[in-house]
């Protein structure tokens, strides 16, 4: 039976997620070859012996969870298997299109590289997460500086902005009712349109890049919607950085269907039980786990 396969973008990396594929000679050899192409980024030490705080950061996050993405892939396709549609949070966007044949594995290393350098350099700013509120209420609640980052679920959303423009939301989020609002540990107001220099930067990147028409459904969280033509692939993903996470739209067109989520975390697994009609998301972050996801 095919599945829908989902990847987890930043903040789902972990300490030690690499170490059982290194020892699975399908991904371990990918695995190597996307060391060799990052040149200066420890891919091994931070896949298997990095600490959460090394991890954090956005220059090695980034490229870690790409890189575990494939990894996954990888395996899954020595075992005979292949998506009947893929998606991604945020970042997971790009493994995503990676996994479906739209963008070639080793460019996209080099992009995410890219993409985590000018991020790490984004305007000050932060992000929040908002919970026990809608984001209908959210959004009206917020000062013209904050922006909803992630549609996340019914109960979560993530917003973006100023710090200052942050403090002020806070107050009005709490007296619009939210049970809680917790800051991440982010280095800038990411999917806000505070990032357009990065989105520019990146549309530049993206200009000559190796794009095509992907081999199965890919679903955008840009634009909640099946995407198939390489051109508005390549201008939705300068888009993203700047653009809100729209992931419970897209989890509902996806539909009540088997998934997994391939890499590191179980974020997209949580996210996903409480949307209502949404995949129903089983890990895929070990080789064990692929193996019994593929046992019919």
């Amino acid at each position: 039976m095919k599945m829908v396969w989902l990847f987890p973008g930043q903040g789902s990396q972990r300490p030690g997620m690499g170490t059982s594929w290194y020892g699975a000679p399908e991904s371990r050899e990918w695995l190597e070859q996307a060391a060799f192409r990052l040149e200066n980024i420890p891919l091994r030490h931070l896949l298997c012996d990095a600490d959460e705080t090394t991890l954090q950061d956005t220059k090695n996050a980034q490229p870690a969870m790409y890189a575990i993405g494939l990894a996954v892939v990888r395996y899954l396709r020595a075992l005979g298997a292949e998506p009947a549609a893929v998606a991604g949070h945020s970042l997971g966007e790009i493994t995503a299109l990676a996994a479906c044949g739209a963008l070639d594995p080793e460019w996209g290393l080099y992009f995410v590289r890219e993409r985590a350098r000018l991020m790490s350099q984004a305007p000050e700013g932060g992000m929040a997460a908002v919970l026990g509120l809608s984001a209908e209420a959210i959004e009206e609640a917020l000062p013209a500086e904050v922006n909803v980052a992630n549609f996340n679920g019914p109960a979560q959303t993530v917003i973006s902005g100023t710090i200052s423009g942050l403090a002020t939301a806070e107050e009005a989020l709490k007296r619009a009712g939210a049970k809680r609002i917790i800051p991440l540990r982010v280095s800038g107001p990411f999917h806000s349109p505070l990032m357009r220099p990065v989105a520019d930067a990146l549309a530049r990147i993206l200009r000559d890049a190796p794009i095509t028409a992907p081999s199965c459904h890919f679903y955008s969280t840009v634009s909640a919607a099946r995407e198939t033509d390489p051109e508005r692939i390549r201008a939705l993903l300068a888009e993203q950085v700047c653009a809100p996470v729209r992931w419970t739209e897209t989890a509902s067109l996806i539909g009540p269907v088997a998934a997994l989520e391939a890499g590191s975390g179980g974020v997209l697994q949580g996210l996903c039980r409480r949307i209502p009609g949404a995949p129903d998301v089983r890990p895929a972050d070990t080789p064990e786990a692929c193996r019994s996801l593929a046992t019919p």
